[in-house]
């Protein structure tokens, strides 16, 4: 009997001996919650905390290989070899959610693709969904819309298709930012937005707030301002009762670069990151963003736990969610368990996604102006194509770097027998700009049949920490649109543009001009396609284009009622919110609804005639709004509540069906806290732009309030049966035959190799400059660079050419990964040059240093 309880004491201790030391955490049909538990009580508390950064180390111990928890893809995956789609601001002139969700589900595949060889992760840092409340606000172009609802649209197909549709893992991690009223960039570390909670609930949070309740995304990052007095990284009141307790986000949270430890380092609010880390984790902020090595956020949590400011427990449930979203994107899983372990290398800027990167490319140009110009010939003998951005391929801020990118000019010489002269005309800046340049490009124009000229602005104008002060165009690209009109009537002004620009010269006197964007690797091709006619132009503005900065309210001025937007601007536009002109006219008739009134819990059915009454087939976006005609409040002059892009044939008619929620017509209660419906009559506008209402009808709206919105209770606008959210990932190819093609070898490269590595700089940065030192030996020569196959640029030297001196300043995209060594690819193509060395001048004011040729 005795032997028996010793047995069978002895077998209960090795049955918990064995619970002890079982790796639930590998189990990949274990519940995530339980697995998640169970990593967390095997790490010690340096490497949890080690977790509360972008760079993580590698926990050898348990099997853990370092992790960079770092990635873009705001309109592509930030690396080489990526399709580069069109920027932010071009999709949301689309007006074509479902074009949006083709193209994330396309991102999405190519960081699948590189995250099944080994080369990236897919926690990306993206979609930017800040309003775009004031367009001098230089990170315009990440952004879809001025409008709330517009944005909204755009955004949930965008996350939608990056997240993917299975039940147990995510395809990527989508981390909306920047959470919350990021618009102005100078200072942006040190300032405060001033937001009613009515304005904050009504116009800053709708897209975020849906992209958390209804599609579920994974991660928010936070904004560097403040919101009314407190940093957003640390305010407990907009991460933990508005976010998780009211919406019921269950994801991480991340600080937008360094901003705890900023909350010592400028912000001046605390003498320790030791208080800073704490006041982070009690917010329920998660992770501060920030590599190469531990955050300043990392470094305080020991010392926030050994003085008491927080507990080990607290800093559980920040790790605990970090943890978990590693499980779901099957970080620890077996790789064939993924539902994307198939998604091979070659969709990787693959012929089917150049060719949506072109058709996004063609649906989002704006025809702003056409008196008669365009479609343009086939008949002409000679064009000048003059510009600083004729011969550019501007992807805009946060791409990555496409092998293949037609420009402007490429796109034109492709598309036409004609003549093509090209001249830069100036740079896109300077004021002072080389008169002998400008003057070539008058020439050309003068001489030619027809000239076109590409403007606009780039990195150097507007991009992060970088605001514009004026909307006019910068340098002297005014002026050189001005002179080419003076001396050649028949003009084109194509514009590249970050956000609404002010060209009211040009609307006056220009016969022609189109708002191409920057749209991507495709966008030469896409604008040619445009201009000749092969592609009718159905793009419309997303946001309201003003005559002058002077329109605006100062830029602190976050108060959406005063004069902000289509929906308070009381001045007359250079070109309204929903505006767009095509080859093609359209009529709207026989307006519909299906009720009269409408009360609580009830849709209505609002329906109309869209007939294409031109020559053309084209495509027209039904834009439908509402306008309250009973409070006694400020209210929206108008606002949108739906739209529907539709292709319609010449001659033929089509009926678009709209629906719109008696959610609607809610307002934020301040009083009572909660989104109502007011009892008033309201007016059904429609028509094809803001300011072009063809038909409108009157409904009589029943009061209400309207139950929380959350993860669990989805919005009116949710649709659990749209098509969209089954389709698998493959979806998007009419041929598949690609996806199981042999990887083809990689050419062994040419010429002279300058080898280097680049060092992380610790910020986003688009390209680095290098000055290329050289030697002439022929009249002229020209030469090219390249990393890993991809081109860097082509230059020609010129043996007469005194200013350079010997010295070639050039651009260097984003190397290909940090930390390793590179090989600069250089081939001379014709001529005689030697290439001495090439000098290279990190960011951030870090020494340079030179390479030279290897022998």
């Amino acid at each position: 009997m005795a032997n028996k309880k010793i047995i069978s004491s002895l077998l209960v201790l090795l049955a918990s001996i064995l619970m002890l030391n079982a790796q639930v955490w590998k189990d990949p049909n274990a519940p995530v919650d339980e697995r998640v538990k169970d990593l967390l009580s095997k790490m010690t508390l340096e490497e949890k905390m080690s977790q509360c950064s972008s760079d993580i180390p590698a926990i050898e111990r348990l099997g853990i290989p370092s992790y960079m928890w770092y990635g873009e893809a705001l309109h592509g995956i930030i690396g080489w070899g990526a399709t580069s789609f069109p920027q932010n601001i071009a999709m949301g002139a689309t007006w074509n959610p479902e074009l949006m969700h083709e193209v994330a589900t396309a991102i999405s595949n190519e960081a699948r693709a590189l995250k099944n060889m080994g080369k990236k992760e897919v926690m990306m840092f993206s979609p930017t969904v800040n309003m775009a409340r004031d367009p001098r606000w230089g990170r315009n172009g990440e952004c879809y819309s001025e409008d709330p609802f517009l944005m909204t649209e755009m955004v949930r197909m965008y996350v939608r298709g990056m997240q993917g549709n299975d039940d147990k893992y995510l395809k990527t991690v989508t981390t909306v930012k920047h959470f919350v009223a990021n618009n102005v960039e100078f200072r942006r570390e040190n300032i405060y937005s001033n937001i009613s909670e009515k304005d904050l609930r009504e116009y800053y949070f709708p897209a975020y707030k849906s992209m958390v309740t209804d599609e579920e995304a994974a991660g928010i990052m936070t904004a560097l301002n403040g919101l009314n007095g407190v940093p957003c990284s640390t305010n407990k009141w907009l991460l933990q009762d508005v976010l998780r307790d009211e919406w019921g986000f269950k994801g991480y949270v991340i600080a937008d670069w360094g901003d705890i430890g900023g909350h010592k380092d400028y912000k001046k609010l605390v003498d320790s990151y030791e208080i800073a880390a704490s006041m982070a984790i009690k917010a329920s902020c998660d992770q501060e963003c920030f590599r190469p090595n531990a955050s300043k956020m990392v470094k305080g949590l020991k010392g926030a736990i050994e003085q008491g400011l927080i507990t080990e427990k607290e800093l559980d449930i920040a790790v605990a969610r970090l943890l978990r979203l590693r499980f779901m994107t099957g970080d620890f899983d077996d790789k064939k368990l993924s539902p994307w372990a198939n998604i091979p290398e070659s969709v990787l800027e693959c012929d089917a996604h150049k060719k949506l990167a072109r058709k996004a490319a063609e649906q989002s140009m704006v025809l702003l102006k056409n008196d008669g110009v365009l479609p343009l010939k086939k008949d002409y003998k000679s064009i000048a194509v003059v510009g600083p951005f004729a011969d550019h391929c501007w992807l805009g801020i946060y791409s990555g770097h496409p092998q293949s990118k037609v420009s402007p000019l490429d796109g034109i010489k492709a598309a036409t027998n004609a003549k093509i002269v090209y001249k830069e005309g100036c740079t896109i800046a300077d004021a002072n700009d080389d008169r002998s340049r400008f003057r070539e490009a008058v020439i050309a124009a003068k001489e030619a049949e027809l000239a076109i000229v590409v403007v606009g602005n780039n990195e150097g104008t507007s991009t992060e920490n970088v605001d514009r002060h004026s909307l006019a165009l910068p340098g002297i690209q005014q002026r050189l649109i001005e002179e080419i009109y003076r001396v050649n009537k028949n003009v084109v002004v194509v514009l590249v543009p970050s956000g609404p620009t002010a060209i009211p010269w040009a609307q006056e006197h220009i016969p022609g001009i189109v708002c191409m964007w920057p749209n991507g690797q495709e966008q030469g091709t896409a604008l040619a396609n445009v201009l000749f006619g092969k592609v009718n132009p159905g793009g419309k503005l997303n946001s309201t284009w003003y005559t002058s900065h002077e329109d605006l309210p100062d830029m602190h001025d976050y108060n959406i009622k005063n004069n902000r937007t289509y929906m308070y601007f009381e001045g007359k536009p250079l070109y309204p919110f929903g505006y767009g002109l095509s080859y093609t006219n359209f009529e709207m008739a026989n307006l519909q609804l299906d009720k009269t009134a409408l009360n609580s819990g009830q849709r209505m059915k609002v329906s109309v005639d869209v007939n294409n009454t031109g020559a053309h087939d084209g495509d027209e976006v039904v834009q439908l709004y509402i306008k309250d005609l009973s409070s006694k409040t400020k209210v929206p002059i108008k606002a949108l509540k739906a739209f529907k892009r539709v292709n319609v044939k010449a001659g033929e008619t089509k009926k678009v069906v709209l629906d719109v929620p008696y959610e609607a017509f809610a307002y934020y209660d301040t009083i009572n806290a909660q989104f109502e419906v007011y009892k008033g009559k309201f007016d059904i506008l429609v028509g094809n732009s803001s300011d072009n209402i063809s038909l409108s009808k009157t409904i009589k709206v029943g009061s209400g309030a309207l139950a929380p919105v959350n993860i669990k209770n989805k919005s009116a606008w949710f649709d659990a049966n749209n098509p969209l959210r089954t389709k698998k990932w493959d979806a998007i190819y009419a041929d598949k035959s690609f996806l199981k093609a042999e990887k083809t070898e990689e050419k062994k490269a040419e010429g002279l190799i300058f080898k280097t590595t680049f060092t992380d700089p610790g910020f986003y940065v688009n390209t680095w400059d290098a000055v290329v030192n050289y030697e002439v030996k022929s009249r002229e020569a020209i030469f090219k660079l390249s990393i890993l196959g991809n081109n860097i640029d082509t230059y020609k030297l010129n043996k007469s050419d005194v200013k350079t001196k010997g010295k070639l300043k050039i651009k260097i995209p984003i190397p290909p990964e940090y930390g390793v060594e590179q090989n600069i690819n250089a081939q001379i193509l014709e001529g005689e040059v030697e290439l001495k060395s090439i000098t290279i001048y990190p960011p951030g004011g870090l020494k340079e240093h030179t390479v030279y040729p290897c022998k």
